[in-house]
């Protein structure tokens, strides 16, 4: 074999390599996405039927191969089991490969493993916020982790040669990253979104005004018993209500991470994508309608969104600003 076939085979092997390491870490992240939000341990109790509760066995546990043996049913009772466990498996199998494409260890060191373990951490905070509009904390803070444990490791040189990870942003960028879209969603979510419903969309909070400037024009004192009496039922209907956030503190946390990890380039096509697939979700939702109460009806889980924008510009972030600013330079 000449030289040529032998660097295909061996490429090959290693990204066949790479996506079945990923597969079996996908098939933990569907355990963790399970099982995180319900308070239960990962390792106490073994995989089982979520209908008919029998444990499953190890050779029925094998990555996407299972799922598709038994044509997406349990062995046991027949019921059937979500495709969503082999999209899960597959997903991280890819992300591995695209990581592995883009960031070579030759070239990056250890960056290449921290980016998948993180990526991992993004995939379970992504499926857990879209079913239980939650970001578990505990996921949170493991990213968070990785994210700075890869700026330390940038800065440890063995033996005076290269550093342990090799950083396609600067710390600079990464900072300025952590804060450029979290700040933003920081202060439409928690500042201008509560103040817009409170001063133009709350019925509640109209009426509240309307009679407390009944109450200071009134001078019947019966009268203003009366609205008094009002006042105080409707300030308990608000405080029942709670305040309105236009988005969660998971999604500020997870941006301030993405952008900490990679940099603001990669935060702020983070930003707008997932402006932009929020938004076509949102008009998706409205048009085909929905089976939520009429307070639920126009909520939607939005890290998912922010999650798929990081992973875009964890690729092609740099690519995609530097044409922007190519473009606008024209």
């Amino acid at each position: 074999m000449s030289v040529e076939t032998l660097e295909i085979i061996f490429n090959v092997t290693v990204y066949v390599f790479v996506f079945l390491f990923g597969v079996t870490i996908g098939s933990f992240l569907n355990v963790c996405i399970l099982r995180l939000p319900k308070g239960e341990s990962l390792t106490a109790s073994n995989s089982h039927c979520m209908t008919c509760g029998a444990e499953i066995k190890r050779y029925d546990l094998i990555p996407i191969l299972s799922w598709l043996i038994l044509r997406g049913k349990c062995r046991s009772c027949g019921a059937k089991i979500s495709p969503r466990y082999m999209v899960v498996e597959s997903l991280t199998g890819i992300m591995f490969v695209l990581c592995y494409t883009f960031f070579p260890v030759a070239q990056y060191q250890m960056y290449f493993v921290l980016l998948c373990l993180f990526i991992s951490g993004l995939i379970v905070l992504a499926f857990q916020d879209y079913d239980n509009q939650e970001m578990c904390v505990s996921v949170l803070i493991y990213t968070f982790i990785i994210a700075v444990l890869t700026h330390v490791l940038s800065y440890i040189k063995p033996n005076g040669g290269n550093a342990l990870v090799i950083m396609p942003e600067g710390l600079k960028d990464c900072l300025i990253g952590a804060v450029s879209v979290s700040g933003v969603l920081l202060i439409v979510g928690f500042v201008l979104t509560p103040l817009a419903y409170i001063l133009f969309l709350s019925q509640d909070h109209k009426d509240l005004r309307r009679l407390e400037r009944a109450l200071k024009a009134e001078t019947n004192e019966r009268k203003r018993g009366q609205l008094t009496v009002k006042i105080e039922k409707t300030k308990a209907k608000i405080k029942e209500t709670g305040p309105v956030f236009g988005f969660g503190m998971g999604d500020v946390v997870v941006m301030a991470v993405g952008g900490l990890m990679l940099g603001w380039k990669a935060a702020v096509t983070a930003g707008i994508t997932a402006i932009i697939l929020g938004a076509a979700y949102a008009v998706y939702k409205a048009a085909v309608g929905s089976d939520d109460d009429e307070e639920n009806a126009h909520r939607f889980a939005f890290g998912p969104f922010l999650i798929i924008g990081l992973v875009i510009g964890a690729f092609f972030g740099n690519d995609i600003v530097e044409a922007y600013l190519t473009y606008m330079m024209l």
